[in-house]
C-alpha cells in the first residue's frame, strides 16, 4: 500500500531534509523545512481551554506600524542606556546607583540586575549582551553569610534564569542547574511547622532569625517553584509550593482570617497563624492574589482549587475594600482591616498591578464587571501620573473623600444622576427601561412587515482603531482631598504592566498612549549618565542643570526586569509575547504556557 515510499538516507549537508525520514519519491525534492518558531511567540503545540484572553488585532496601517516601531527602538535603546550603565559599573553587583557610580548588593550579592534583566535581553533579542551574562552565572558563588530574603530570590533569581532557559529555547542548562543549586540552598528554610518559609536564610549558617513574615511573600513563589520541578523532574519544589497554598486554601478563622478570601498581611511561620487583620492588595498582599490567578492559568485550568480562591478573593475584595470617588472616573482600593470592618483611605503604586490582574480574570471567569472596574482603577494609577509636575506617578496618595463602590453610580455625575431618576416625578414620563422595551417591539413589528427573509448574523468582529494622531482627554484638576502622601517615583513597573495587559485585551490605544506619556516621563526626569535614577518629589520640576537635586541615587533591578520589557511590549506586535501563550511572574518574567503533567506534583501530603 506504501510501496511509493522508501527509506532515504539524507547527507547532512542539505538542510531541507532529515536523515532517514520516510518520504515521497516526488517530494524529496525541493522540499523546504518550515521555518523554527521563535519561543518569543510560544510552544506552537499549545491550545488552551481557556477562553482566550488577547484582542484580534486588525492589520496595521503602514504609517501606524513606522510610529509604534519607533516608540519601540526608543525604549530599547533606554534599556540599553541602563544596561551599559550597570555593565560598566556594577557588573555581578546586584545594582548600580546611577548618581555616584557606586553598587549595591542588597540581594546576596549575586548579581541581581545582570540576572533580572535576562528575559528582557531575550524578548529584546540582544542575543550577544544574553550569552555575555552565562559565564558569570555559572561564577555564582552561593555560600554568602549574610540573611538572603527568599521570596526576592525565589521571583528574581529563579523566574528570570527559568524564564530566560525557555526564551532561549532551553539551550542554555546553567539556567536549570543554577536555580536548582540555589532552591537546594533555601529548602531548609520550608521546614517550618505551618511549612510557611522564613522570610530570610542565612545560607552559610543555614538559619534564620525571624519568623515573622508576609503573606505575599509565602504565595508569590508557587508559578516559580512549579516550574523548577517540571525542568528538573523534582517534585519537591512544587510540593513545597503546593502545601503552602493548601495550607492557605484550609485557614479560618481559627487561624486570624476574618473574611474568606481577604488574607490579612503578616503571618507567623511557626504557628502557622495572621499576626494583624488588615488585608491590602498594595504592599504586602499584593502579589498572593495575583498568584491564585495565574497558578489557575499556567495549569490551564485543570486545578480548580486555584480559581476558587481567586475568584472568592475578588469577590470579597469588591464586597467591601473597593471605593469610588464621586463624580470621577476614580476608584480606590486602600488597605482594609477585616476585623473591625474599616477601611483606610490610601493607596499606593504597588497596588496598581490589579487593573490587569482583573482584565484577564475578568475574560477567564466571564466576569464583564470585573472589566470595568479594572479600567477604573487604571484610571486612578495614570491619573496620579497625568497630575504631577514631571508626569511621574508618587509612591502613595490618599483620597478621604470616597463612597463605596456602586456599580450604578459609579462613574456619574450629580446631574447625570439626576436625569437619570428625573422621571420618578413626572407622571408623563414614562420609566426608560419600559420605552426601551416599547421601541425594541416596534422595530420588531416594522422587519415582520418588510418580509425579508432572516439570517443569522455572524459574530462581529471589533476592529482595532490605529491612529497616528490620537489624543488623550484633558486630565481633570485633582480632588481636593486627594494628597500624595509618598511624593516618591521609584522607577515602579505596576501601571505600566498593567497598560500593556489592558491593550492588549482591548486594543485600546488610549492605552498605549498613556505608555508613552509615562515613558518620556521617565526619560526626561530620570535619566543620568549612566543610568536611570528614582525622583524624590515628583510635583517638583527643578532646571536641567540642578535636575539631579530631584533625583535618588537608585536603579533597582525590576526597571530592566518589569519597567522597560512591559513598556517595549506596549509598542510591540501583539504576538510577541501573547497573553494566551505566557504567564508572567509577579517579577515581569514570562513563563511558557503548554500542557505539563501535574499530577505528581499536586498529591495530597500524607498526615
Amino acid at each position: 500500500m506504501f510501496n511509493n515510499k522508501k527509506q532515504v538516507s539524507i547527507p547532512t549537508t542539505n538542510t531541507n531534509n532529515i536523515s532517514g525520514m520516510m518520504i515521497d519519491d516526488d517530494l524529496a525534492v525541493n522540499r523546504v523545512r518550515p521555518p523554527k518558531q521563535s519561543m518569543l511567540t510560544g510552544f506552537a503545540g499549545f491550545k488552551s481551554q481557556l477562553p482566550k484572553i488577547q484582542h484580534e488585532f486588525s492589520p496595521e496601517p503602514e504609517a501606524y506600524t513606522i510610529l509604534r516601531e519607533s516608540r519601540r527602538d526608543a525604549i530599547k535603546k533606554s534599556f540599553l542606556h541602563g544596561w551599559t550603565g550597570y555593565k560598566t559599573h556594577a557588573m555581578g553587583h546586584d545594582e548600580l546607583n546611577p548618581l555616584s557610580n557606586t553598587t549595591k548588593d542588597s540581594l546576596g550579592g549575586w548579581g541581581a540586575t545582570m540576572i533580572d534583566s535576562l528575559s528582557t535581553l531575550a524578548v529584546m533579542e540582544l542575543t550577544d549582551e544574553f550569552i555575555s551574562v552565562l559565564p558569570r552565572i555559572n561564577r555564582i558563588k552561593l555560600k554568602v553569610d549574610k540573611d538572603i530574603n527568599v521570596f526576592e530570590t525565589i521571583i528574581r533569581y529563579l523566574g528570570g534564569m527559568l524564564t530566560a532557559y525557555e526564551l532561549s529555547d532551553r539551550k542554555h542548562d546553567m539556567l536549570v542547574s543554577k536555580p536548582e543549586k540555589i532552591m537546594i540552598e533555601l529548602l531548609e528554610a520550608f521546614n517550618t511547622p505551618s511549612g510557611f518559609p522564613h522570610p530570610v536564610w542565612n545560607i552559610a549558617r543555614n538559619s534564620s532569625v525571624q519568623q515573622e513574615t508576609l503573606i505575599a511573600e509565602v504565595a508569590t513563589i508557587q508559578l516559580e517553584l512549579m516550574m523548577l520541578s517540571q525542568h528538573t523532574g523534582d517534585v519537591i519544589y512544587g510540593q513545597k509550593a503546593q502545601e503552602i497554598t493548601d495550607f492557605l486554601d484550609s485557614m479560618g478563622y481559627e487561624h486570624g482570617l476574618y473574611i474568606q478570601g481577604l488574607y490579612p498581611t503578616t503571618l507567623n511561620t511557626h504557628q502557622g497563624r495572621f499576626k494583624d487583620a488588615v488585608s491590602t492588595f498594595g504592599g504586602m498582599g499584593d502579589s498572593a492574589f495575583e498568584y491564585f490567578l495565574k497558578e489557575y492559568l499556567l495549569m490551564d485550568g485543570s486545578e480548580p482549587q486555584y480559581g476558587r480562591m481567586y475568584t472568592q478573593s475578588i469577590k470579597s475584595m469588591k464586597r467591601y475594600m473597593l471605593r469610588q470617588v464621586p463624580e470621577y472616573d476614580l476608584l480606590l482600593l486602600p488597605p482594609y482591616d477585616t476585623q473591625h470592618m474599616t477601611h483606610k483611605n490610601t493607596m499606593d503604586h504597588l497596588t496598581c498591578f490589579v487593573p490587569g490582574m482583573l482584565a484577564m480574570g475578568s475574560i477567564t471567569f466571564n466576569e464583564p464587571e470585573d472589566m470595568e472596574i479594572a479600567k477604573g482603577l487604571l484610571e486612578t494609577c495614570v491619573y496620579m501620573y497625568r497630575t504631577t509636575e514631571t508626569g511621574l506617578s508618587p509612591e502613595s496618595w490618599s483620597l478621604s473623600k470616597t463612597v463605596p463602590y456602586n456599580p450604578v453610580t459609579f462613574n456619574k455625575t450629580k446631574s447625570d444622576l439626576e436625569t437619570l431618576r428625573n422621571w420618578w416625578y413626572d407622571d408623563e414620563t414614562v420609566n426608560p427601561l419600559i420605552q426601551k422595551k416599547m421601541e425594541k417591539k416596534l422595530e420588531a413589528e416594522e422587519e415582520e412587515k418588510e418580509y425579508e427573509p432572516v439570517y443569522v448574523k455572524k459574530e462581529e468582529v471589533v476592529l482595532t482603531n490605529y491612529s497616528n494622531d490620537f489624543e488623550l482627554p484633558t486630565v481633570r484638576k485633582r480632588p481636593e482631598s486627594l494628597v500624595l502622601d509618598d511624593k516618591r517615583y521609584l522607577l515602579r513597573p505596576e501601571t505600566v504592566e498593567s497598560l500593556f495587559i489592558m491593550y492588549r485585551i482591548t486594543g485600546d490605544q488610549k492605552y498605549q498612549e498613556y505608555g508613552w506619556e509615562i515613558y518620556k516621563s521617565i526619560e526626561k526626569w530620570c535619566k543620568t549618565n549612566s543610568g536611570y535614577a528614582s525622583i524624590r518629589n515628583v510635583d517638583q520640576t527643578p532646571v536641567e542643570e540642578e535636575k539631579s537635586k530631584n533625583q535618588i541615587d537608585s536603579m533597582e533591578s525590576f526597571l530592566f526586569a518589569e519597567t522597560f520589557k512591559y513598556l517595549y511590549l506596549l509598542f510591540s506586535p501583539p504576538d510577541l509575547i501573547s497573553l494566551d501563550k505566557f504567564i508572567f511572574n509577579t517579577g515581569g518574567h514570562p513563563f511558557t504556557r503548554r500542557s505539563w503533567n501535574w499530577e505528581s506534583i499536586l498529591k495530597k501530603y500524607s498526615p
